[in-house]
């Protein structure tokens, strides 16, 4: 098999099942690991997908916004790392927004050794995890679930989170650009804009990954966050654009 007709077929095989091993890859096309990972290499400079920790995803849109498997299978290293430095700003006795992205997911493990948590999420995984996880008091969003993101968004839980304040919120964004935080749902977006402007202190969470992205929707200006905590500086031309707006970035 041409390596045009085996880029074919994996193309196939990531439409259908959204996104696959590099293993699962070697078995079902009868090459090795190394043929298969020069494929995805390629495809992805080309721009037809999107390698991940061990795989490949399709590439999405600016306006469609990753599915939950998918996000948690990018940059898990990064995210850990992120969350690690992110955790120093909870104290017992804190309440705290966390959104409903992978990379705060991330944070939920870490939270176990903190007394009288109330915590506000507006995802489905992360108020599973924070039950599992933690002692804290949960609190979730009304509002309509999007079952790809695993989020619950709308106007009812931009009017839910518009009646609490939390002394953190953490948050993350699909893209960062030098305008700032930008999202691929508008819905997602104005949940986000409604809890930074009732927490006390809001942190953005995003790994490196996301420079240089934008997407339909703006979270907010670097201004409207008092935090940027990323796993590695961005060039200086970011450094500049955000520190400019009041905003501190901090790396692990």
């Amino acid at each position: 098999m041409y390596a045009i007709e085996r880029q074919d077929e994996i193309i196939e095989i990531i439409k259908e099942r959204k996104s696959v091993s590099v293993n699962d890859l070697a078995k079902e096309l009868f090459v090795s690991c190394a043929t298969v990972r020069r494929d995805l290499s390629a495809m992805e400079k080309s721009g037809l997908i999107r390698r991940t920790h061990g795989g490949a995803i399709i590439t999405g849109s600016s306006s469609d916004e990753s599915s939950t498997l998918l996000r948690e299978q990018e940059n898990v290293l990064e995210k850990k790392e992120i969350a690690a430095v992110a955790v120093r700003f909870v104290k017992n006795n804190s309440s705290l927004y966390i959104d409903s992205s992978s990379t705060t997911g991330k944070i939920v493990p870490l939270l176990a050794r903190f007394s009288y948590l109330s915590i506000v999420t507006n995802g489905l995984k992360n108020a599973l995890l924070l039950s599992e996880k933690t002692n804290a008091k949960i609190y979730v969003t009304c509002g309509m679930i999007q079952s790809q993101s695993n989020s619950i968004l709308g106007a009812d839980t931009v009017e839910y989170c518009s009646k609490l304040h939390t002394d953190v919120a953490f948050i993350s964004c699909n893209g960062v650009d030098l305008g700032g935080m930008t999202e691929a749902s508008l819905e997602q977006a104005k949940v986000k804009q409604t809890m930074l402007k009732n927490s006390a202190l809001k942190i953005l969470l995003a790994d490196s990954s996301k420079f240089g992205k934008t997407y339909m929707a703006k979270t907010g200006d670097f201004s409207d966050v008092d935090y940027f905590i990323t796993d590695a500086l961005p060039s200086p031309e970011y450094v500049a654009a955000i520190e400019s707006r009041g905003c501190k970035i901090l790396t692990p």
